[in-house]
């Protein structure tokens, strides 16, 4: 286990930004910061009042988890079991498995998650030093890994 963070962006129909987060989350694996990333996400967008989401998650294992096909860590169930609290709410949320390579500005909010301290901090803008990341994520540039069969 190493020391982890959580984030999330909220992007628009044509990948504008709409808000962000950052969290540090302590010591843990990488299932469970994808899930407090999720959880954290899903009580923004909420608080911005959007009510048809769609969520990215860059873990399979994750989404498969939270869309109940899928067992995931014992670890993370309680977290899993807020997750679809919330989902199951008056609202239209959708999780889907996107690759960690098309969502580089939230993997650079994570790593800058992880030197916080203390709460959640949103941003309404997009922090200056990720402007390059984001533009890259709307753009659909990314860098090609090779993925196993």
């Amino acid at each position: 286990m190493e020391s982890s963070g959580c984030d999330g962006t909220i992007r628009g129909c044509d990948g504008e930004w709409l808000g962000g987060f950052a969290k540090s989350i302590g010591m843990c694996c990488a299932y469970i910061a994808e899930l407090w990333r999720v959880l954290e996400g899903l009580k923004y967008v909420r608080n911005l009042g959007f009510w048809a989401v769609e969520v990215n998650v860059d873990s399979l294992v994750v989404a498969n988890c939270i869309n109940g096909k899928g067992h995931g860590s014992p670890s993370g169930r309680s977290l899993v079991f807020e997750i679809q609290r919330l989902i199951n709410l008056d609202w239209e949320i959708v999780v889907k498995h996107s690759y960690r390579e098309a969502n580089q500005c939230a993997d650079a909010l994570a790593n800058f998650g992880c030197s916080l301290t203390g709460e959640i901090t949103f941003f309404e803008s997009c922090p200056a030093q990720f402007n390059h990341v984001l533009t890259a994520d709307v753009i659909e540039i990314s860098i090609p890994r090779l993925i196993p069969f």
